[in-house]
């Protein structure tokens, strides 16, 4: 008890010191514990499934004219059932569905949004779902459905939901539901709240072979001990017996390669580059707050050293000084702790947006031991080392004054905190240059005043319904939307009608589509009747056409046709900096239309709103919903704009802890050095030679530190540029010798107006203190 009672007597005499240690391990834990949950909750995404380490994805990977590209998660329909019987040795089960779309639910005169898909009778297992109720056989039939056990709570409150029908809002046939499953945890990729008959799914006509229509998801559920690399190379050549490859007649090959479910969101780079800068981040600013107190802690010796040779004096050990020192951290960690976690609780709703994650799953009973490790960790390394140092200090303390400087630990704590200041800095100013270029990039096109929805209603019905509203100047009609990642793909011949050149982007539209755009035309003109087609420049450039292309054949295949070409575009941005240039054919006939575009007049808020009120007055139980483009296409950067957000939070919490902590360092110095400051002052030293003398002492660890960190951050920076395919900004020398040079003027700022008082105090003063 008497070494609690002295420990909180101690911390109420430098009550001043406490509250500058709980501000800096409030900002470093509020921060840290942040960061450090969101990498636990990424590290355990797509685990929510039962013995998803056996679960695995087929990938399909494509090959043309020598040119492989990325790995993609769309297969043709028959691969995964096709693997699952030809290897049946390695593989348990398999299932074929389609990525996850929503719909409106209308069940008893109510509308609820759901995300549905389509499943086989092996869905369930396959994936590691558990079914509560019914008989998975019943997914043979067409209309019958099964739903997640929190959306039957929704649909149907306490009724039971085995029986019961709804309707989709195009209210054409009512589903029965049959069964019940257990809803997916957030946390994962593959979540479902209605699971339709796949025999539904096959009965609309869409092409299901392995000559075409790779719009599917494949998924398999593995034996155990199965070796993967073994079982891709059995994967390939069973294939080769449906869909035999000969690139050098066809010019492209595709191989298929199973992955694990849970790897492939880990594997992506985007994914990676975040994880490592927030680790980076998070282990920085808690050892950068961790040794801040470590060197208030010490700067705190010189006033702290004669009580405890007076406890050393009345019989305390070395060991009870350590006991008092740590109990001491442990209040100001509680006391942090607390005040974090009201951070968190006070701005939740700012930081699900920054980490793009809904905060209950960051404290979920499995991920809570990272929160408890970073509170643990901060513990040990802020008392361990500025306790073992109290626990020393000789008795003889008691007799005179003790000034030790303790140069050895207070200098390379600052340069730690001067190199990580100078790192995230430079970082931020790298992720928030690029975002600003990015979001006022030229698109190539006129996005302002562009509204984009994909429709789901009477083509006819909703022209007349958007051409006489006041608030709307055109409308379009076309198979995709501008700003969309989901155009197909589709392969262009050359003069050998079997041999593929290249794949391009397709997209069909009506003769407003394109001049609505505001496309800028390089020659030619807009395609105005069926069999024309609009090309961009970079598809011209991979025909390897160096003559005028109008007049040419689009080079595609049977499925759709020739097209005469009747003009060319310049290249624009299909939706975002994250992807190539891509070779872009517009075509004048429709196979289908899915998107509706219109120009707004202005103001276009108010004419957005009135679009979207005139659209579900028209259209109940649709859920069409009109976006202004320029919206989404700034969407497309919100992974950068929340990692500059969370590199702005971090660098602010560091500057401050630093700031702190040198502003510690300097009271130290300035109350050490004090005789010696007032003995040059009485032989003549004025106060800016004082302020020089103090300055002399950093600048040989703040000018190394802020070098190291800048180059840090320009290595750094360069990793956090790779995830932009195009428009990357370069990186300059003079950009971080300027962010180093601005560390370095904030430092000597702060030591120059803490000691700016002691410099023209009177020394008479100082000397009689002595």
């Amino acid at each position: 008890m008497k070494t609690l009672y002295y420990t909180f007597k101690a911390l109420m005499r430098g009550r001043n010191s406490v509250v500058i240690k709980c501000v800096s391990l409030t900002l470093g834990l509020f921060v840290g514990i942040l960061l450090f949950a969101k990498i636990a909750e990424d590290l355990r995404y797509d685990t929510g499934y039962n013995d998803y380490g056996r679960l695995c994805q087929i990938l399909s990977i494509y090959n043309i004219q020598g040119l492989t590209h990325e790995p993609g998660k769309q297969v043709f329909g028959p691969v995964a059932a096709a693997a699952a019987e030809g290897l049946s040795d390695a593989i348990e089960s398999s299932t074929t569905t389609m990525p996850p779309r929503t719909t409106l639910v209308v069940t008893a005169g109510r509308q609820f949004e759901a995300t549905y898909l389509y499943g086989d009778t092996l869905f369930f297992h396959t994936m590691g779902i558990p079914v509560l109720e019914g008989n998975v056989s019943d997914l043979n039939s067409h209309y019958n459905v099964f739903v997640s056990d929190t959306f039957a709570k929704r649909l149907y409150g306490d009724e039971n939901p085995i029986g019961q029908t709804f309707t989709f809002n195009t209210g054409e046939k009512a589903f029965t539901v049959k069964g019940i499953f257990k809803e997916v945890p957030e946390n994962n990729s593959i979540r479902p709240e209605v699971v339709l008959s796949w025999e539904f799914h096959r009965a609309s006509g869409i092409y299901f072979g392995f000559d075409g229509g790779d719009r599917y998801y494949g998924f398999l559920r593995l034996r155990e001990g199965v070796d993967l690399e073994t079982l891709n190379k059995r994967l390939n050549a069973l294939v080769e017996q449906y869909r035999p490859s000969d690139p050098e007649n066809t010019g492209y090959s595709i191989q298929f390669r199973i992955e694990p479910i849970r790897s492939l969101y880990l594997h992506d780079s985007e994914v990676r580059l975040r994880l490592a800068v927030m680790s980076i981040l998070g282990f920085a600013l808690l050892l950068i707050a961790a040794l801040n107190y470590v060197l208030i802690s010490i700067a705190s010796l010189t006033t702290r050293a004669k009580s405890i040779g007076v406890h050393k004096c009345s019989g305390a050990s070395g060991r009870q000084i350590f006991g008092m020192f740590m109990i001491e951290t442990a209040v100001v960690t509680l006391i942090s702790l607390i005040a974090a976690i009201l951070l968190i609780g006070v701005f939740h709703s700012l930081i699900e947006d920054l980490l793009d994650s809904n905060i209950r799953l960051l404290f979920t009973p499995e991920i809570l031991w990272v929160p408890a490790l970073v509170v643990v960790a901060l513990f040990i390394i802020a008392g361990v080392l500025p306790g073992n140092l109290f626990a020393r200090i000789p008795v003889s303390q008691v007799f005179r004054r003790y000034t030790e400087s303790r140069q050895s630990w207070k200098r390379p704590l600052l340069f730690v905190q001067f190199t990580g200041v100078s790192f995230i800095l430079g970082l931020l100013c790298v992720v928030l240059l690029q975002y600003q270029k990015a979001i006022n990039y030229d698109v190539g096109y006129q996005p302002e005043g562009l509204a984009c929805a994909i429709e789901d209603v009477n083509e006819e019905v909703l022209r007349t319904v958007l051409t006489n509203l006041p608030a709307v100047e055109e409308v379009a009609f076309s198979g995709d939307l501008i700003g969309s990642y989901n155009w197909s793909g589709e392969g262009i011949y050359g003069t050998d009608v079997n041999k593929t050149l290249f794949s391009t982007r397709i997209n069909f539209g009506d003769s407003q589509f394109l001049p609505m755009l505001g496309l800028r035309f390089k020659e030619g003109r807009n395609m105005e009747r069926a069999g024309e087609a609009v090309v961009n420049e970079e598809f011209v450039r991979l025909m390897h056409w160096t003559d005028s292309p109008i007049g040419k054949q689009s080079g595609l295949s049977s499925n759709f046709g020739q097209h005469t070409i009747v003009g060319v575009v310049e290249d624009f941005v299909i939706s975002s900096l994250f992807t190539p240039v891509q070779p872009v054919l517009f075509l004048r006939s429709f196979l289908w239309r899915r998107g509706v575009t219109v120009r707004l007049k202005a103001p276009y808020d108010e004419s957005l709103h009135a679009v979207n009120e005139a659209v579900k007055e028209a259209f109940p139980t649709s859920i069409l919903t009109f976006e202004y483009l320029p919206d989404t296409i700034k969407s497309f950067y919100a992974p950068v704009r929340r990692f500059r957000d969370m590199v702005w939070i971090a660098f602010i919490a560091t500057l401050l802890i630093s700031l702190m902590g040198l502003l510690g360092y300097t009271n130290d110095e300035v109350r050490r050095r004090s005789k010696e400051i007032a003995i040059r002052k009485v032989n003549g030293a004025d106060a800016s030679q004082i302020i020089r003398l103090l300055l002399r002492g950093i600048v040989w660890i703040a000018v190394p530190a802020v070098i190291i960190g800048a180059f840090c951050a320009y290595v750094a920076g360069n990793m956090a540029l790779e995830i932009f395919v195009r428009d990357r900004m370069e990186l300059h020398g003079w950009l971080f010798a300027g962010i180093a040079l601005l560390v370095v003027l904030i430092i000597f700022a702060t030591i120059t107006l803490k000691s700016w008082r002691i410099a023209n105090d009177n020394p008479v003063d100082s000397l009689k203190n002595e």
